[in-house]
């Protein structure tokens, strides 16, 4: 779809301008781009499943760049946690918490729909799990505050 440039110019502007939440969804559902959460949802009752008592859940999205034989595109990574929720030893990395990694790919096609993949931690590095904790732990936080 060929959107014409004066409502470009104004999704641009609402959007970085923080405009009213309603006039840019609306803006946005008459261009025809959805804003809702790709699904299939994380699946916290199976990452809960090998701690006692509650546990605290959450997912956010990481941005990356993939940089394959010269070539750079934007990928996004949705990281999904569960850990035991302990007053002591608050997010204790001996006993959690426990973390999946999705990747945002699209089917083919003229409808081609966003959608998770699961790709697990095994395709990131140590070094870049070793620099997720503390973003699970900040995220993890913010909720608690919330």
């Amino acid at each position: 779809m060929q959107i014409p440039n004066y409502l470009t110019y104004e999704l641009v502007r609402r959007l970085s301008h923080d405009a009213p939440q309603k006039e840019t969804a609306d803006l946005l559902r008459a261009l025809g781009i959805a804003t809702d959460e790709p699904g299939p949802a994380p699946d916290f009752d199976a990452m809960a499943e090998g701690y006692e008592g509650t546990c605290q859940t959450g997912s956010f999205i990481l941005e990356g760049t993939l940089d394959f034989i010269g070539h750079k595109v934007p990928v996004h990574f949705r990281i999904s946690y569960a850990g035991p929720v302990d007053g002591d030893a608050p997010w204790d990395m001996m006993k959690g918490p426990t973390m999946t990694v999705d990747l945002l790919s699209w089917s083919e096609g003229l409808s081609a729909e966003a959608h998770w993949v699961p790709v697990g931690p095994g395709l990131l590095s140590d070094r870049m799990v070793e620099d997720i904790w503390p973003a699970i732990s900040l995220h993890a936080s913010q909720q608690e505050n919330a």
